[in-house]
């Protein structure tokens, strides 16, 4: 797991047998990368907003009421399940 204290400027990563690396002096809002990735930083009730939405739109498609592009209906479809697992594998440790 990798904890970002954007407060303190503080990186603190715990590996799966127990180690901890600590990163310390990064600048606040500096951006976190993964490969072409960007992080979003959200708080859970962000987190459940943005699921809401994303689960209306999908649900709109459904319907018949709403027609977007089918790559973004991917996306949507892919990003959903990612975006509710957030905070449960937090809540599990």
């Amino acid at each position: 797991m990798i904890l970002i204290d954007a407060d303190d400027g503080v990186v603190r990563v715990e590996l799966p047998h127990g180690e901890v690396a600590t990163i310390e002096g990064l600048s606040p809002g500096i951006p976190v990368e993964r490969g072409p990735q960007r992080a979003l930083f959200l708080d859970p009730d962000e987190a459940k907003t943005l699921g809401k939405m994303i689960d209306y739109i999908l649900g709109q498609i459904a319907k018949g009421q709403l027609k977007i592009q089918p790559a973004s209906q991917e996306r949507l479809e892919a990003v959903g399940p990612r975006l509710f697992g957030l905070f449960e594998e937090r809540s599990g440790s």
